[in-house]
């Protein structure tokens, strides 16, 4: 489906969506045009930033503010799981976007990001939602309410003095992936980074892997489901489906799923399905492969602009997964589940 197509689609059931219609310009034609049209291009340049192994230009990405276009977003993303057999794991995300936007009706002026922080440890807590100034300079990004700072591959996370983590590069295994991701004319520019996390969350002692990402879109946000699962042999599911779903339109714009060794073999999953069961608990299937997972944690956004849309954090436990003729039981982590539409 080309560009053209889905913004005739999206235009007709606009029309006739008045809940998701709220809160758009008057012209949503030239909105999600200007949203689609340069992906390629900003995603092409990010690529060509990101070189394998220019680590600086690594840092350099991760701790910038972009100067963001019509319909662009910059975010950031960590997510710290444990290895030891229990559920403690924490989230901080922040971000904003080139215009006037919400999260969780905390709005971002000029120079702040709406953040959200929240983590388990026996018990949920919230840290941090609503909007702050970001200070961003070489190797820091700073808040009110947390500091990141450090150097490729080793950086500090200082939310309070009772929780704090530092980030090293694992012995083995894939350390980061910069890329743009491209489907037609939709795209972003993303940096992940995998390290081993080490230090204590609310005063109890932690040690486990952390995600970290930045992120760069120039598109609109549509409706997705991601979820990333640690064993405690370091083994990752990473599965991530894209889709544009506004009533009877129904496009998958993009899929990904892996499960890699802590290795760092990496084995491409197919057929990817997401089923939401009965008391937040989840169903993912595939071709080879089935995951059953329980949700322990769970905390909502609600993002408001151009448009509105949902994104949703749970954290699980996944009781069973099987894949190869294999099962295993001992896995935790999130589940993305983020519906709605925003320019």
């Amino acid at each position: 489906m080309k560009t053209n197509d889905i913004v005739r689609r999206l235009e007709s059931e606009l029309k006739n969506a008045n809940a998701i219609g709220k809160g758009f310009y008057k012209n949503p034609q030239r909105m999600l045009r200007t949203g689609l049209a340069r992906t390629t291009r900003v995603a092409k340049s990010l690529a060509k930033m990101l070189k394998a192994q220019d680590f600086g230009g690594l840092d350099d990405f991760f701790f910038a503010r972009e100067e963001l276009i019509p319909g662009g977003k910059e975010y950031w993303f960590i997510d710290v799981v444990s290895t030891q057999g229990d559920k403690a794991q924490l989230v901080l995300t922040f971000g904003c976007s080139d215009a006037k936007a919400s999260v969780n009706s905390h709005e971002a002026k000029r120079g702040e990001v709406a953040a959200v922080g929240w983590f388990y440890s026996n018990k949920k807590k919230v840290f941090l939602d609503k909007s702050v100034l970001l200070e961003s300079s070489k190797g820091l990004l700073r808040t009110e309410a947390f500091t990141f700072s450090g150097a490729y591959p080793s950086y500090d996370l200082v939310v309070d003095r009772r929780t704090r983590l530092h980030f090293t590069k694992p012995k083995k295994g894939i350390v980061y992936e910069a890329h743009p991701c491209t489907a037609q004319d939709l795209g972003v520019g993303l940096l992940n980074m995998y390290l081993d996390a080490k230090g204590t969350i609310d005063g109890k002692a932690f040690k486990g892997v952390g995600y970290v990402q930045k992120v760069v879109v120039v598109a609109p946000f549509i409706p997705w489901n991601w979820l990333r699962v640690v064993f405690k042999d370091k083994s990752v599911l990473d599965v991530f489906v894209a889709r544009l779903g506004v009533r009877s339109v129904e496009y998958r714009v993009l899929s990904t799923s892996i499960y890699r060794l802590a290795s760092g073999k990496t084995y491409n999953l197919t057929g990817s399905r997401f089923r939401k069961l009965e008391s937040d608990r989840w169903l993912l299937e595939g071709d080879g492969f089935v995951a059953y997972l329980k949700t322990y944690a769970f905390k909502p956004f609600m993002l408001r602009g151009r448009g509105e849309f949902h994104y949703d954090e749970y954290l699980v436990e996944c009781t069973d997964f099987v894949f190869k003729g294999k099962a295993k039981q001992d896995g935790i982590g999130m589940i993305e589940d983020a519906y709605g539409f925003m320019i």
